[in-house]
């Protein structure tokens, strides 16, 4: 009876420990081509994709003006504080301007990015693909359905480099 206690315990200790482990992520750094409004994708894991970049502890992603990235780094999963993730709307010369994230008390002209989370998507050229979307603009540009594009429809559109998807499956 005492060894099935013990086992017990452990167990749940087990079970419990299990449940609170949540990763946390690295800190973020979006730069956003200067005027660029509507869909945009980050896809993850792929071999012929852009190298990590990094400035100090901080992943970058430096989205093309197509408004697709593809790269070889892992998805960032996890939790992060909001203060590590920035967005910025970057000049031809390199200039960084700060774009917020969206809210409710954004006033609807401002320039926003709303984030719509990390998922699947696919088949690309034969693949299932792990991405994450967001999209930019003012409140009226992201509701512009000619801008939003499905990351099928934005390969497509945008003719995104079918090598940069080798080797993904």
């Amino acid at each position: 009876m005492k060894s099935l206690k013990i086992l017990l315990i452990g167990l749940i200790a087990a079970l419990l420990s299990a449940c609170t482990e949540v990763q946390k992520s690295e800190p973020t750094i979006y730069l956003i081509p200067e005027g660029y409004v509507g869909s945009l994708y980050i896809v993850f894991n792929a071999p012929n994709g852009q190298p990590p970049k990094y400035e100090g502890h901080s992943r970058v992603y430096h989205i093309p003006p197509s408004g697709v990235l593809v790269t070889q780094m892992d998805a960032n999963e996890g939790w992060s504080e909001s203060s590590e993730i920035k967005y910025f709307s970057v000049s031809k010369s390199g200039k960084r301007t700060p774009i917020s994230e969206w809210s409710e008390n954004t006033p609807k002209t401002e320039r926003t990015v709303y984030v719509g989370g990390l998922g699947r998507s696919g088949p690309i050229y034969g693949c299932t693909v792990i991405n994450k979307n967001f999209t930019v603009g003012t409140d009226a540009e992201q509701r512009n359905t000619e801008k939003l594009l499905t990351l099928y429809e934005a390969i497509k559109v945008k003719n995104i480099d079918k090598k940069l998807f080798e080797g993904m499956c």
